[in-house]
């Protein structure tokens, strides 16, 4: 290519990348006069001024693209570093006194962070242009308009059914969907938790099939946050959590199949998502209730299903964050036979309690889990893979088990060794251990690939087996690498194993 050849096609490429900003326009969404504003955050976008709102652990601002979008903020004080994560992103902040200035390429979720502050950030939900908006007048829609705060109470979707709530829409209630089929939560608004004054979990989807969240914006739950339980043919796409009481977990997937989540946010305190098993379908003669009640969660025994599966569950291309519980969870209730088939792929930890755990606190056999594409910016521990006997499982002792409203601390010399709860788990006497193997599972054919990790994290990792019998097996990391570190053996990596054979360490790619 001559030298002028390329001044023209570098021109061109200029000029369509200015015409591109100049098409492109934000589209603002109409939020509630009273729902409460930053006074931490002033926002332009497109020099455009845009308002962003508060929240009790950070402020968020939320609208749509149509192409890049320019984004400044202005602080109140001069920050001297921004961080945008998650770092693949690739977004960075050009910082001049007290503003920064970002591009964003096309519509993401990201969180910045001035000074390492994780008091008040500042997150971004940048949503793609809505499309396919269904009807205000369909029978068949629940349909919440922008602008307004709905006090909605108790949402129930029946088969063919589809909430939709439009950006800058705030509805306060819960949904509940049982024994439906092809139902949906669309739409860019809030489903808001943040006067809501007890625990109970608040999207519930028990029994269903064919099951849509797309592009929904959860804040502040008090409970779980999505519950499926017992159900098949779920889709996430682009669904966010902000959240940090109690119990607040972002996904909890309860006894289901084909599972799809996919360019997710989950921001809370508890487990950013859970694979459990409590509940199977057709359960009879138990409260719906306590099924969806963080409190009594495991309070009843179910029949066993000889040779159940649970599964298929595949959580792609999202974005993690949690202050004290794992950022993904296989565990603790698992009263099914196996779990099998759970991929957790191309996805970032930005912050995590733990990054990954197993604990499996019954029956179940957990195998054929693979976490690859993986990038964790920070943990306090890595991973905790661990098979016991714990306070949620079916035969705990009486006065130790979870669901006892009047339960007491396990005992000092009934704790583990190693845990990253230690008071989460009941170790039985030497002597006693095999009283309580018949109701103990597995773990095993776990493969962790291509995981890098940008920080060591501040405790090690733990695997640790009930027994030589019931124990963790098939452990495969290929292409761990920490602080830059290529991760070759267990010494490299300073984990804790305990009842486990079989772990291998490959250089990866």
């Amino acid at each position: 290519m001559t030298r002028s050849h390329l001044q023209t096609t570098l021109g061109l490429l200029t000029s369509t990348l200015a015409l591109s900003f100049a098409q492109a326009k934000p589209i603002t969404y109409t939020f509630p006069a009273e729902f409460p504003t930053s006074e931490v955050y002033e926002v332009r976008i497109d020099d455009q001024p845009v308002q962003a709102y508060s929240t009790k652990k950070g402020s968020f601002l939320s609208f749509g693209m149509t192409g890049p979008a320019e984004l400044t903020v202005t602080y109140q004080t001069p920050p001297a570093e921004v961080i945008i994560r998650p770092l693949s992103a690739g977004v960075k902040a050009t910082l001049a006194g007290n503003t920064c200035t970002f591009t964003l390429p096309r519509p993401m979720n990201l969180s910045v962070e001035a000074d390492g502050d994780l008091s008040h950030p500042l997150f971004i939900f940048a949503n793609p242009e809505l499309t396919n908006i269904p009807s205000k007048t369909d029978p068949k829609v629940k349909y919440f308009e922008a602008g307004k705060i709905h006090d909605a109470g108790e949402i129930i979707l029946k088969d063919d059914e589809t909430l939709y709530i439009e950006g800058g829409a705030v509805v306060r209630g819960v949904v509940r969907a049982r024994n439906a089929r092809n139902v949906a939560v669309r739409g860019a608004g809030i489903i808001d938790a943040s006067t809501r004054k007890h625990k109970i979990n608040m999207l519930v989807f028990r029994e269903c099939e064919n099951v849509l969240l797309e592009n929904v914006f959860i804040l502040d739950s008090f409970g779980w946050t999505v519950h499926l339980s017992g159900s098949e043919n779920i889709k996430l796409s682009n669904t966010r959590v902000l959240a940090w009481r109690q119990n607040c977990d972002g996904l909890d997937i309860e006894y289901c199949k084909n599972v799809r989540a996919d360019g997710c946010f989950w921001q809370t305190t508890d487990d950013c998502v859970a694979v459990k098993a409590i509940y199977p379908p057709g359960v009879t003669g138990i409260p719906f209730e306590e099924m969806i009640n963080p409190e009594t969660l495991g309070k009843h025994k179910v029949p066993r299903i000889v040779g159940d599966v649970v599964g298929d569950v595949l959580i792609t291309n999202s974005v993690l964050s949690n202050a004290k519980g794992q950022t993904f969870e296989i565990g603790f209730e698992l009263r099914v036979d196996k779990v099998s088939g759970v991929t957790f792929r191309n996805c970032d930890v930005i912050h995590g309690g733990v990054g990954f755990s197993i604990h499996n606190g019954d029956r179940a056999i957990i195998e054929n889990m693979l976490l690859d594409d993986i990038r964790v910016e920070q943990a306090n521990r890595l991973i905790d893979f661990t098979l016991g006997l714990s306070i949620y499982s079916d035969d705990c002792p009486g006065p130790y088990r979870r669901s006892n409203p009047k339960r007491k601390a396990v005992p000092k010399e009934h704790r583990p060794i190693q845990a990253n709860n230690v008071y989460q788990w009941y170790v039985p006497a030497e002597q006693d251990l095999g009283k309580f193997e018949a109701n103990r599972g597995l773990i095993r054919n776990i493969t962790v690939r291509n995981m890098i990790v940008a920080t060591p994290p501040r405790h090690n990792s733990i695997f640790s087996g009930y027994n030589t019998k019931h124990n963790i097996s098939g452990i495969t990391f290929d292409g761990l690498e920490i602080a830059g570190k290529k991760i070759l053996s267990v010494e490299d990596s300073g984990m804790y194993l305990n009842h486990v054979k079989d772990i291998r360490f490959l250089p990866g790619k």
